[in-house]
């Protein structure tokens, strides 16, 4: 796939398809299902960057929903400047966060055209004039031992009746949308790619320089990622057991959720003794902020996955310019280019070749190949990723519906 993002829509395009939702008297319904987790990662993550950049946009346009339930406006907000679902859960279960039923007929006949966007699985079909959803990854169909057998089910069971009733279907990247016009065969209207993008909230640079000296951190390696079999984290224990000379010098951080199948990520007895000297380190799930920390002091992140739709972790890291270490598969050269080191999934010994050329040439200490780092992450923004939604949804729009008055 191609290491260079996408260019900028021209603004002309952007600024039409912005018209036409305004001369139509559009309304944009969200759905916000993947906010109602209690932890962001992956695909809230996404849900949160859209649902952020339309009520910046389009505050009068825009209502959430959940199943066939309007969402308060303000719980998502709150939700959103928490970067946490736990609170909206519970009040959309109490009742607090509900604000009716969701019109459940298409907008032209209740005299409002409707745009759906799902940032994932569609838990309803056909509800609006025009759908679209975000397609992240064919993992489960790719790679199905690496999933529950329930999992594989649910996703493949939903997919295809998705894509059928889709307008638009979002794929996060070059490499997905490729799995899909693979195994579905290509719908060249109806298949866009939308990279996903990187932003964090203005006071965490100030906040975290003044807690944390990084120049008092003594040098360590960050592991980002729920521990499960996909994210390839038993590649980084293998090697850390076979070369142990690398934790001589940095510390090993594993920071995430568990995940699924955790009998298969299980930590070799040899480095034990490496964990209770506290070469490596395990501190569970961590809150953006304290993420954003971890990124910033880390020497360099490693990402070593099987398989990804996008890879967040990999821009997320490059944003704060800390190089990354990531497997040469799937999408993640699409989002790395050049700046970050690829390694074969499969082997320890080129993941070990990998790590020991960042401890010995340090690019962390070179300020210019910090700053295109951080170039290369500034290329991809969520308002970019809406940008392309809606230019898609318009001429979607221009296809199926009339024309608005005027």
């Amino acid at each position: 796939m191609s290491a260079t993002p996408d260019a900028p829509l021209p603004a002309s395009a952007v600024a039409g398809a912005e018209a036409l939702l305004r001369a139509a008297d559009a309304q944009v319904y969200v759905d916000i299902s993947p906010l109602f987790d209690d932890a962001w990662t992956g695909i809230p993550v996404v849900a949160a960057g859209l649902a952020q950049q339309m009520l910046a946009r389009f505050p009068e346009r825009t209502r959430f929903f959940f199943d066939d339930t309007l969402v308060r406006t303000e719980a998502v907000t709150d939700a959103l400047r928490r970067g946490s679902g736990a609170f909206l859960h519970r009040d959309f279960r109490t009742g607090r966060a509900a604000d009716g039923t969701l019109p459940l007929i298409h907008g032209r006949r209740a005299g409002r055209p409707a745009l759906g966007l799902f940032p994932s699985v569609k838990p309803r079909r056909g509800l609006f004039d025009i759908e679209c959803s975000v397609a992240h990854d064919f993992s489960t169909l790719a790679m199905p031992l690496f999933h529950l057998t329930a999992n594989i089910h649910h996703h493949m069971q939903r997919v295809i009746a998705d894509l059928d009733s889709d307008d638009v279907t979002v794929c996060v990247s070059a490499a997905t949308l490729a799995d899909i016009a693979a195994y579905l065969g290509p719908r060249p209207e109806q298949l866009i790619v939308a990279h996903n993008g990187v932003g964090w909230p203005d006071w965490f640079a100030e906040q975290a320089v003044n807690e944390v000296p990084l120049d008092r951190v003594e040098p360590f390696f960050l592991i980002l990622g729920t521990r499960e079999p996909r994210k390839n984290i038993a590649r980084v224990l293998e090697m850390l057991s076979l070369f142990p000379d690398v934790m001589l010098t940095h510390r090993f951080v594993f920071a995430g959720r568990m995940g699924w199948l955790e009998e298969q990520q299980a930590v070799p007895a040899p480095l034990r003794q490496a964990i209770g000297a506290g070469r490596i380190v395990f501190p569970g799930f961590v809150s953006d902020y304290t993420k954003y920390k971890l990124l910033m002091g880390a020497e360099a992140t490693l990402y070593p996955s099987f398989f990804e739709g996008f890879g967040l972790p990999v821009l997320e890291s490059l944003s704060v310019g800390t190089p990354c270490i990531t497997a040469h598969s799937s999408s993640l050269a699409e989002v790395g280019g050049d700046v970050c080191w690829y390694h074969d999934p499969f082997s320890v010994t080129d993941l070990h070749r990998a790590v020991r050329a960042v401890q010995s040439g340090r690019p962390k200490q070179d300020p210019a190949f910090r700053q295109r780092c951080r170039d290369r992450a500034a290329a991809f923004t969520w308002s970019g990723m809406l940008d392309r939604i809606l230019v898609a949804a318009a001429a979607a729009w221009r296809r199926k519906l009339p024309p608005p008055p005027g």
